[in-house]
């Protein structure tokens, strides 16, 4: 059965997507804020998360990186009464799946999560991943910084590395790397320069990896 976190301080609207969901056959855990829903992930697994931008305290994109560090592959959608595109570009830069405005039909409710899950599926099911170690190597902010770095400037040195991650502590970041290497999500070249692997590039392109 489909898991879901729900984080919604208006508690009609909380009760009513709670209904439509498990209609739907979902199993539904509902909470009135991001830190709740963070504490709840720390024990429960959730395959998706349905997070009001706007609560009192923490807002539903900084619970983000929060909810990857317990589970770094569940799905996230922003729920926002106040989307504008600027909201919609910070949401998914720092990890949204996707971003709803209210009000929106139970229908397009229902058809945004099944994408996102079945987007988050595709990732889970590719053969070349072994998914205990790609959790492990994302659950780290320095590893996660890594990737995009490499992305961007494709290969580079050990020592640029290290400055471009902004790590001090070579011994210490040595050790991320091999975790990364281990995932098979970063490799070595001829010139040992370090590279994204193609598993690489899709845990990047799939995950959405936040900013930290």
């Amino acid at each position: 059965m489909i898991t879901i976190l729900l984080a919604e301080d208006d508690v009609e609207l909380r009760l009513n997507m709670v209904e439509i969901l498990e209609l739907e056959g979902f199993s539904v855990t509902a909470v009135e804020s991001a830190e709740a829903a963070i504490r709840v992930s720390e024990k429960q697994h959730f395959d998706i998360a349905l997070m009001d931008l706007l609560m009192a305290g923490m807002t539903g994109v900084e619970a983000i990186s929060n909810l990857r560090q317990n589970q770094p592959l569940i799905a996230v959608i922003i729920i926002t009464a106040y989307a504008t595109v600027d909201t919609a570009v910070d949401a998914m830069k720092k990890g949204a799946d996707s971003v709803m405005t209210k009000p929106f039909k139970s229908n397009e409710l229902i058809v945004t999560i099944r994408r996102s899950l079945a987007e988050k599926q595709l990732f889970k099911s590719r053969v070349d991943l072994d998914p205990d170690l790609v959790y492990s190597a994302l659950a780290n902010p320095y590893r996660r910084k890594s990737l995009k770095v490499l992305a961007t400037h494709k290969a580079v040195k050990f020592m640029d590395l290290c400055r471009l991650v902004e790590i001090e502590d070579h011994t210490k970041f040595n050790f991320h790397l091999r975790q990364l290497k281990k995932a098979g999500l970063v490799m070595q070249n001829e010139n040992k320069l370090y590279i994204l692997t193609n598993t690489g590039q899709h845990v990047l392109t799939n995950h959405n990896i936040s900013q930290d």
